[in-house]
């Protein structure tokens, strides 16, 4: 598969080859984001070399250097330490790109300090430029951002991968033979914008991915484990237990505390992590309520193929039914909605002030009572907009849009509103000033 998007931590790299003096480039993001294949590229451009950690005894690690530093014969070394030191000093090579860097830690503890004390002589001596790359909580934790970590304020450049944009994973499965949009919009809820996934994807064609790929010898049927595993090392244990708990309906950080058997003041760090760092979770309130004081902020998986896998894979033996998955999908068409809407209000020049979800209550008759959810609401700099999204084969129309505005009683409106109707199937409703329609075509499309 092609290599798509990332312009902007392309030109970064470049920025950093232009430069006359030394650099160093941290890079790091969500496995299988696509760290190595970021850097592949660049050095297709730059001359450069490039080596991969495998945890194993220093030596070993060590002799690998030879290899890739070689010129006219290839230099022997014994420690890291040595072919570091050989980096700055002897090698032609001007870029050294060092991938699954934080497996260091598990050759010898020392190296990255090591590499502190070489970058610290000679970086103002040589145009030398290091990027090391590796899993976001053990590089920047361990390594990089604690004040006392090793490497601590060295870095020239920070990198941090994030996930491709609906518009470019709609573009990949275009030219991976997946033209059909709401076969498009079930691959993005089950695999977020991770790239790896759509090569994956590529290689098994137009199949029932779920069952090829979960389940039996398919090659992700171990992937939330062995993700969480590389990813968090040692704490791997804490933060499976975590989603698992999430996944099984505890919600709130008291429930997720109890159902761990620790205290909220303990869990807090891992929440953090999981939610700021890696965006693996993400806290909700009521829309209009202040994220810091509500006490109605509860939790979701948002990184869709974790979500997916501790739903309807682990602990199983066979795929979703149809109706299962569908439901899965539609749950997680919300947040593709609010994602792809935000950015076509941007489009339009339409500040986006705040969004969410509302949920609450309102009064049907006299007397009588209701608890309603509202899938999306967004306040820009002109006006309101309120939403639902309807992932059904049914027919969406008059009587949904009914209820929207019913619902929305529960909200004090102090700018104009245009309501909003996301569907898989195109409705007979017409759009109007005060209505937008986005069917699976339409959002796949924008």
């Amino acid at each position: 598969m092609k290599f798509y998007d990332r312009e902007q931590e392309m030109d970064t790299l470049h920025q950093a080859a232009a430069q006359p003096g030394a650099a160093m480039i941290i890079l790091s993001g969500r496995r299988r984001v696509g760290k190595s294949r970021l850097v592949d590229e660049f050095l297709k451009k730059e001359a450069g070399t490039k080596i991969m950690i495998v945890p194993k005894e220093e030596k070993q690690v060590a002799a690998d250097f030879g290899p890739v530093l070689s010129d006219a014969y290839t230099p022997a070394f014994n420690t890291v330490k040595e072919a570091l030191e050989y980096f700055f000093l002897k090698a032609s090579q001007r870029i050294l790109h060092i991938d699954e860097f934080p497996n260091v830690l598990d050759v010898n503890p020392a190296i990255p300090y090591e590499l502190q004390r070489l970058w610290d002589t000679h970086k103002d001596h040589t145009n030398k430029i290091l990027i090391l790359s590796g899993s976001y909580t053990r590089m920047m934790d361990q390594i990089f951002t604690r004040q006392k970590a090793p490497l601590f304020n060295r870095a020239t450049f920070n990198i941090v991968l994030q996930p491709l944009t609906p518009s470019i994973i709609w573009e990949m499965q275009n030219e991976a033979g997946i033209l059909g949009p709401e076969q498009q919009i079930t691959n993005h809820c089950l695999f977020g914008g991770i790239p790896h996934y759509y090569e994956v994807i590529e290689k098994y064609g137009q199949t029932d991915h779920a069952e090829k790929l979960f389940f039996g010898v398919g090659p992700l049927r171990e992937e939330g484990q062995n993700l969480l595993r590389q990813e968090f090392g040692a704490a791997y244990k804490k933060y499976f237990s975590i989603l698992e708990a999430i996944s099984a309906g505890y919600v709130s950080s008291g429930e997720i505390a109890n159902q761990l058997g620790i205290r909220q003041t303990t869990l807090s760090k891992y929440m953090q992590t999981l939610q700021n760092d890696f965006k693996l979770i993400e806290r909700s309130v009521p829309f209009g309520q202040n994220p810091a004081k509500s006490k109605k902020g509860t939790y979701k998986i948002r990184d869709n193929l974790l979500s997916f896998w501790f739903t309807h894979v682990y602990g199983k033996t066979q795929s979703p039914q149809p109706d299962a998955l569908n439901a899965f999908v539609g749950k997680r068409f919300e947040n593709l909605c609010m994602d792809v809407f935000t950015g076509w209000l941007e489009k339009k020049n339409q500040t986006v002030l705040k969004r969410g979800r509302w949920t609450g209550t309102i009064e049907t008759g006299k007397g009588q009572f209701e608890q309603r959810e509202i899938d999306l609401v967004i306040e820009t700099s002109q006006a309101t907009y309120v939403g639902e999204c309807k992932w059904t084969d049914r027919e969406v129309g008059e009587k949904e849009l009914r209820h929207l505005e019913q619902s929305a009683q529960g909200l004090h409106f102090k700018k104009p509103v245009t309501w909003v109707l996301f569907t898989k199937k195109k409705t007979r409703l017409t759009e109007g000033p005060n209505l937008l329609l986005f069917d699976a075509h339409r959002l796949t499309h924008l």
